[in-house]
């Protein structure tokens, strides 16, 4: 796509906001999962060590956010980081069907 065009601009924000769910988990979502980690950790014993379970269980914001929320305040915030990282990815998602629509 030329340089400057509406095409090349539309490939970009695809390509960028299809590439930004786990590096928005793994930053935006890390003191919320490490807190949920921890309570379910509590209330069924520990998980099978997967990363996803494990990577932030440790880290003192995580077990700060443990001990201030409940678990369903930690839930709605959960829910409501993971409705804005969906929201990215279906953005991304419909400027690269776009942008291959009229390339």
């Amino acid at each position: 796509a030329p340089e400057g065009s509406l095409l090349r601009y539309l490939y970009i924000l695809a390509a960028t906001a299809s590439a930004s769910g786990v590096p928005y988990a793994l930053t935006f979502l890390r003191r919320t999962n490490g807190a949920l980690s921890r309570k379910a950790d509590r209330l069924a014993g520990p998980g099978g060590g997967e990363m996803a379970l494990t990577y932030a269980f440790n880290e003192k914001r995580s077990i700060d956010r443990d001990r201030k929320m409940s678990t369903e305040e930690a839930i709605k915030r959960w829910q409501w980081h993971n409705y804005v990282r969906t929201w990215v990815l279906v953005l991304g998602t419909v400027a690269g069907a776009l942008a291959v629509a009229m390339d």
